[in-house]
């Protein structure tokens, strides 16, 4: 395991207003992924740290890094990936979201599978595929979302049993070691499930579309320019009345 700070000691390792946490596979990074962090910025008056942990399997990497932002007594932590490449002023669209916005406690950037035919890696309901029907710069409600571009409200854990990060089976909306269900379900997800159980919000951000890049392909893949989200016909028109729009 490497577990790799940056600025993480600063003010004594207290009070960090937002810890980047990057759970490292340990594959080469993309120079389009270099120049997206560098043009991420803290709000105003807010400091922040970079904690890269790597050498250890997903779950346990983020588990890790979380604790350290319950210990620095980090506002928010964002968990960016190593293969996700988040649009510039992220950070800043993110944490606007959280601290307007209290009952949600986890918004994520959008990004899609590496496959053929792409679908966004968030979700309403278990087993019902990926969640369409938004539009490019809506905020939406979500029951799970990845965890590639995802700020939380640090304060979310201390109302949350551990482990927060590990694959579980989730079946029908309900946390169980028991239940049958569907399929594994990832870490992200069974942390969404943990957030939801204890009466808070996720969010999904049409606003804070990512990149996601494929090593063996050397491909990065998008939203399809097709798709709903990113259609500008008439009929499927969303009408941008405020910040935050719950889909149906």
């Amino acid at each position: 395991m490497g577990v790799f700070e940056l600025d993480y000691n600063a003010n004594n390792a207290k009070g960090v207003g937002v810890l980047v946490g990057f759970a490292c596979s340990g594959r080469l990074i993309t120079p389009e992924m270099v120049a997206a962090m560098a043009t991420q910025h803290p709000p105003t008056h807010m400091s922040d740290g970079y904690l890269v942990v790597k050498g250890l399997p997903v779950e346990k990497a983020r588990e890790l890094i979380a604790e350290k932002a319950v210990e620095c007594g980090a506002k928010y932590l964002w968990f960016v990936d190593d293969d996700t490449i988040p649009p510039p002023n992220a950070m800043q669209k993110l944490i606007y979201f959280l601290d307007n916005y209290p009952e949600y406690k986890a918004v994520g950037g959008i990004y899609v599978t590496k496959a053929d035919v792409s679908a966004p890696v968030c979700f309403r309901g278990e087993g019902k595929g990926s969640f369409w029907h938004w539009k490019k710069g809506d905020i939406f409600e979500v029951t799970g979302i990845g965890a590639g571009c995802l700020m939380i409200a640090v304060d979310v854990f201390k109302e949350l049993p551990k482990p927060w990060f590990t694959f579980s089976t989730v079946y029908n909306d309900q946390i169980s070691e028991t239940t049958p269900a569907l399929d594994a379900v990832s870490e992200d997800i069974h942390f969404c499930q943990l957030v939801r159980k204890a009466g808070y919000k996720i969010a999904g951000h049409g606003d804070v579309l990512c990149a996601h890049y494929d090593l063996h392909s050397n491909k990065f893949f998008y939203l399809p320019p097709d798709s709903y989200p990113m259609r500008n016909d008439s009929e499927n028109k969303t009408n941008f009345t405020g910040p935050l729009k719950i889909g149906q």
